[in-house]
């Protein structure tokens, strides 16, 4: 009778056992712990790309240094009468091109100049056609016509244009109102003012390459920028005209010019 009560016993306590067991198992599983999403990272624009001065082609060759500082232009090594005539060409340039209302009296002082001065400006024609017969021979012509059709190219450069104007516009009323005997000297120290308007925009022009190149080491050229962000996008889009690549190296372009009658 005994063993039958511990029997009972032992089988009311694995009961109990067990009903807590499957109590437990039919329990809610714990809510989930909310894990917040790491940050996006942090997308840094590059600054915009250097850009060209007075509006000027992405690429382009200037004038190089030469060994006594000065550019290798149409100028070098010529003589007090070719600077003058040369002058003569650059007044003739901003007499036609310059059309701004506060330029419009440099094609009267151009007139004026070759009215009060012909003489003199006859005399150095003469001259310099001279020493180009000199150096050429036969075919001298055809050479000085080239190399006038460069000095007027050299001053028709669409980017200098506004300080070229306001230069032309002060030495011009200047050579009008000379004596014909300081024309010469005149010429002489005049071609050099107008060209560093020319020497002014090269210098610009260099530090602009300079940027650019330390801009493309920093940042990547246009053009890898431009198929990163296709890439991106699941395509390859094409870049807008002040992210494009440098176009191919070009000398500025040339415009159309009118020369004198007399000695081109």
């Amino acid at each position: 009778m005994a063993r039958m009560g511990l029997n009972r016993a032992a089988a009311l306590a694995v009961a109990v056992s067990m009903t807590t067991l499957i109590a437990a198992c039919g329990a809610a599983a714990p809510a989930p712990v909310a894990v917040a999403p790491p940050p996006p990272p942090v997308v840094i624009a590059p600054p915009r790309m250097p850009a060209p001065p007075s509006n000027s082609m992405l690429a382009m060759t200037v004038p190089a240094l030469r060994a006594d500082g000065l550019r290798d232009t149409p100028m070098r090594d010529i003589d007090d009468n070719e600077k003058l005539w040369y002058f003569r060409s650059a007044l003739n340039v901003a007499a036609l091109n310059c059309q701004n209302p506060q330029h419009y009296r440099i094609a009267d002082d151009y007139n004026m100049f070759l009215k009060t001065h012909k003489r003199e400006l006859d005399r150095v024609n003469k001259l310099v056609e001279a020493n180009y017969r000199k150096r050429h021979g036969a075919g001298f012509a055809r050479i000085r016509d080239t190399e006038n059709t460069q000095v007027y190219n050299f001053f028709a450069f669409p980017p200098t244009k506004n300080d070229f104007c306001d230069a032309a516009l002060v030495l011009g009323q200047e050579a009008a109102a000379l004596p014909s005997t300081d024309l010469v000297a005149f010429g002489a120290r005049a071609l050099p003012t107008l060209e560093g308007v020319f020497d002014r925009f090269y210098a610009n022009y260099e530090s602009y390459q300079s940027e650019l190149q330390r801009w493309i080491a920093l940042y990547g050229s246009p053009e890898m920028r431009a198929a990163q962000a296709g890439t991106a996008n699941g395509m390859v889009q094409s870049t807008s005209t002040s992210e494009t690549a440098p176009a191919a190296t070009s000398n500025p372009p040339v415009l159309p010019t009118v020369f004198p009658s007399s000695g081109g």
